[in-house]
């Protein structure tokens, strides 16, 4: 068990070390952009939308476009559907750019709702297992404890995410800093009580 323990102790921290440098590294410099994808018009566009902090503006604005598009549709008959876009091409990649924004910025605020929801249950876990093990079940605790551990470091590994929705993306970072300390901090600081209670263990075993 001790062996174990100290496996799993050397692993995880490893793991939770490294994943808070690189949080940490992305969030200070922020997310780097090519120089080939600004250069082409779709993505200054883009670069535009991406900079707006405001959701809720965007949506305005997306919804504005849309309408746009659909009475241009309307009054143009079906063989010159494709001649609307080309005459509308500004139009047209700016309600692209403003979607798949969106699109991300609500994908980024689901990522950081599922976050908590599974560290809490990775919490609840270790908490479970770290009672069990305190009294005694030692293997019962341990098989609570260890995929409780697995769920936060899942949870706190970088994100595919990447650019866009900088307001989100800062935000979901973040997150994932402050469970990254948490569970470094509850990984040593359980492994110090396990050690203790060995030592007790074994003074009144003497």
């Amino acid at each position: 068990m001790k062996g174990l323990q100290a496996t799993f102790l050397l692993i995880l921290g490893c793991i939770l070390c490294t994943q808070a440098i690189r949080h940490v590294h992305v969030y200070s410099i922020g997310f780097e952009e090519s120089i080939v994808e600004t250069a082409a018009a779709f993505y200054e566009v883009k670069e535009q939308v991406r900079m707006e902090e405001s959701t809720e503006e965007l949506l305005s604005e997306y919804e504005s476009t849309s309408a746009r598009i659909e009475e241009l549709r309307k009054s143009e008959s079906t063989e010159d559907q494709f001649s609307v876009r080309q005459k509308n091409l500004e139009l047209f990649a700016r309600n692209d750019a403003l979607a798949s924004e969106l699109r991300l910025r609500e994908s980024v605020t689901r990522e950081i709702r599922d976050l908590w929801i599974f560290a809490t249950a990775g919490l609840f876990l270790i908490g479970v297992g770290s009672t069990l093990y305190a009294r005694g079940f030692d293997w019962a605790g341990m098989s609570l404890i260890l995929p409780g551990f697995l769920e936060l470091s899942w949870w706190s590994a970088p994100s595919f995410t990447l650019g866009g929705a900088v307001r989100e993306y800062d935000v979901l970072l973040m997150n994932k800093i402050i469970l990254t300390i948490i569970a470094f901090v509850l990984l040593y600081t359980l492994w110090f009580l396990a050690q203790r209670l060995r030592r007790r263990a074994v003074g009144k075993g003497s």
